[in-house]
């Protein structure tokens, strides 16, 4: 008798290499824009926070600084005529401004510089806080006022 070895039957569907990685290039692709984006996003998202942070503690240090300095007024002009124009006394003003600022810079956390404005009985002030974002200005003015 004899035997003879059975062929081996071939496989239905031919052996590739890589078979089972159709489409991952697509995935990894899609996973790198994806988080590239949610990075662009995140940082951009702080910057923005950041220049309206400090637009917003501009306009506030300018304004509480020109009051700290409307609030120096000479006293013979309080004394004189009631329908008499308010007086600011200049160096106590500018010196109040001054501490104002630098307390006001301190509690923000932030570093700038500002100028003070004196004209009659208004006080203005510029305040410029520097960021490397862009540097954030506003102003603020204060009339002086005698009280009822």
């Amino acid at each position: 008798m004899t035997v003879h070895a059975a062929e081996p039957t071939p496989p239905e569907h031919p052996v590739r290499r890589g078979r089972g990685e159709r489409g991952a290039a697509v995935v990894a692709a899609l996973v790198l824009l994806f988080a590239f984006t949610a990075g662009g996003v995140i940082w951009l998202s702080r910057d923005v926070n950041r220049v309206v942070t400090n637009r917003s503690a501009a306009q506030s240090i300018a304004f509480q600084s020109a009051r700290a300095g409307a609030q120096q007024v000479a006293v013979g002009s309080l004394r004189g005529d009631a329908s008499s124009e308010v007086v600011i006394d200049e160096p106590r003003a500018l010196e109040a401004v001054g501490a104002a600022a630098e307390r006001f810079f301190d509690s923000y956390g932030v570093t700038g510089s500002w100028s003070t404005t004196i004209n009659g009985d208004t006080v203005t002030v510029t305040v410029t806080i520097e960021d490397p974002v862009g540097d954030q200005t506003a102003s603020g003015s204060v009339q002086a006022q005698t009280g009822p």
